[in-house]
């Protein structure tokens, strides 16, 4: 019988649940913390960008260097990548056979974008939603809008 995975992420972390077949709800099958995800970039150990004096037409003032990416998106990412990587080894096992991911817009962006190619063909179906403090029958409720549960 063919297994579906449901995961349930955000950013600071992820539950993987388990239907298998309509009518049979949802079985919990691990939960995955990322408390990264919580907090915001001063809250990082990471080094600091530098500081610098503009010298633009004889402005002294000390501006910060930019960065292309912070702390909490760079860990937001690699989690990303992480939990992308934690489906392909899933689904090499045989763990299931089709898969739904629930996430907030920009998480979901992400994990689509980690996921290997015959991962994403498993993707049957995904709510772009903050689901991550749902109960299971808040779940069920609100994926019943992409497959049967």
């Amino acid at each position: 019988m063919a297994s579906t995975w449901v995961l349930v992420a955000h950013e600071a972390g992820a539950r993987v649940f388990e239907n298998s077949g309509p009518g049979k709800g949802l079985r919990f099958v691990e939960g995955i913390d990322h408390p990264e995800g919580r907090l915001q970039d001063g809250d990082f150990n990471a080094d600091r960008p530098g500081r610098s004096f503009r010298r633009d037409a004889g402005d002294v003032r000390r501006a910060a260097m930019s960065r292309s990416e912070g702390p909490h998106e760079h860990a937001v990412s690699d989690f990303a990548r992480a939990l992308a990587n934690r489906l392909q080894h899933a689904r090499t096992m045989g763990q299931y056979d089709r898969l739904v991911l629930v996430a907030p817009p920009k998480f979901l962006g992400l994990l689509r974008s980690s996921i290997d190619a015959p991962t994403e063909r498993c993707v049957v179906g995904s709510l772009d939603k903050d689901l991550a403090a749902s109960d299971e029958a808040e779940l069920v409720r609100q994926l019943g809008k992409v497959i049967a549960v």
